[in-house]
């Protein structure tokens, strides 16, 4: 991808855009709203996000002149990421996989339906067309101005989707494969089939009509054709989640950072947030089965609890190691003596030092004790209630956890989240733990 040296374009004043610098030979196909594509078969409407090798879009799909069709989800790819043979592009051949396996669990992975090339002044671009999916397990938790966790899904819900979860993950992994970046964004829930039929005024009235902001060069210089003439700020998610427009159901997406088992690039560094991380992917950067449960496993208290298992405070790496110290425990060697942050909250048994000692030390966040089955008894302590009603989907405020979950929860988490991989239940044995089961009174 031939960026130059110099930034070429203004940054733009819209939040959450992506890198202008990467609209250039073998980077993003520049796409404006009303764009079509596959000899006109989708027809782009409204823009989902963006990463680092992709653009996502709100297609519409027509099958034919009097068809309006559904609505779709279209990735385009970068052109050098599409220039790649396709046993290396992990978006192609993981589901190309996972479609051949006839499993309850195929029915919550994200498939795409299609897959087209589109030529433009980057390149050839590798674009693949997916069912259109709601908001994301960490998108419906989030409630500005509210305690964290405050809304999250109601019990029974969340034990269903954190079936589904394990069904798909169960799945991927009797295929031989490693998904590598389990976490609540992952996890979508499904649209429901009247959404999937809105028409383009209902989509500008639920969603917004694009924000946009015209691309600017630094040098004033005439724009381009390597960029679009104006880039356009992603939809909000949360205006997907009232509950009129989904199923309850899940899908899990993005086989992007997947391998084969066993067969991960030695070069490979885990993409995914620290607070989904295990030991091993954190301090050795090896992804495997294992690692996957682990994501799982804190994926899993994120749906029932509405909040993080281990919180990314300010992103910092040692805050996150500092939980999972005080939930696990101290860390297996050589781990343990590889962390040079222990000694700020700790003694050499990974048991916390007291408050008075953090402090002289001068600790802002001091360390105290926890336990997985003390963070499930907290859930809903602190609720704020809402402005208004949150729906059918979501648990009343300050419904607390009973006993009987607790220790469930607690038991199927601490043997997923054990610290060693070997010493990790496998996807199998997940399915089979009785929390699943749990049916609460309430």
């Amino acid at each position: 991808m031939s960026i130059g040296t110099k930034p070429r374009y203004c940054y733009p004043r819209l939040d959450d855009i992506e890198d202008l610098e990467k609209y250039c030979p073998g980077g993003y196909h520049p796409v404006s709203i009303g764009d079509v594509f596959s000899n006109g078969r989708y027809k782009v409407l409204h823009k989902l996000g963006f990463g680092g090798s992709s653009t996502v879009w709100l297609a519409r799909e027509h099958r034919s002149e009097n068809n309006s069709g559904k609505l779709v989800t279209l990735k385009i790819l970068t052109a050098e990421q599409s220039s790649k043979p396709t046993a290396e592009i992990a978006d192609v051949y993981v589901p190309t996989k996972l479609q051949t396996i006839d499993r309850p669990g195929k029915r919550n992975l994200q498939i795409f339906q299609d897959r087209f090339i589109q030529r433009g002044p980057n390149g050839s671009h590798l674009c693949l067309v997916f069912p259109l999916a709601g908001p994301s397990i960490l998108s419906m938790a989030e409630c500005p101005g509210r305690v964290s966790g405050s809304r999250r899904l109601r019990g029974s819900l969340a034990r269903k989707l954190a079936r589904q979860a394990a069904s798909g993950v169960e799945l991927v992994h009797s295929a031989g494969i490693v998904h590598g970046d389990l976490t609540s964004s992952n996890f979508l829930l499904q649209m429901s089939d009247k959404a999937l039929q809105w028409s383009d005024d209902d989509v500008y009235q639920e969603l917004g009509d694009p924000e946009m902001e015209e691309v600017v060069r630094r040098d004033k210089s005439i724009p381009d054709s390597y960029a679009p003439s104006n880039v356009v700020a992603p939809i909000e998610m949360s205006r997907l989640a009232s509950p009129s427009f989904l199923k309850e159901d899940l899908l899990l997406i993005d086989f992007g950072q997947s391998f084969v088992v066993d067969q991960m690039k030695a070069q490979h560094e885990p993409a995914t947030p620290l607070h989904y991380l295990s030991p091993e992917a954190f301090f050795d950067m090896k992804l495997s089965f294992a690692s996957d449960v682990w994501a799982l496993a804190c994926t899993i208290f994120e749906i029932r609890a509405g909040c993080p298992l281990f919180d990314s405070l300010f992103g910092s790496e040692a805050l996150v190691l500092k939980q999972v110290v005080e939930t696990l425990g101290r860390f297996p060697e050589p781990w343990w003596s590889r962390w040079d942050d222990r000694h700020t909250w700790f003694d050499e048994t990974g048991e916390p030092k007291s408050e008075e000692e953090q402090m002289k030390q001068g600790v802002l966040l001091t360390s105290s004790k926890s336990s997985i089955s003390q963070k499930l008894n907290e859930i809903g302590e602190q609720d704020d209630p809402p402005d208004t009603d949150d729906g059918n989907m979501i648990e009343k405020t300050g419904t607390r956890l009973e006993a009987e979950e607790i220790e469930l929860l607690a038991d199927l988490l601490g043997k997923m989240l054990r610290y060693r991989p070997q010493d990790r239940i496998n996807m199998a044995e997940v399915l089979r733990h009785p929390w699943f089961e749990y049916d609460s009174s309430c």
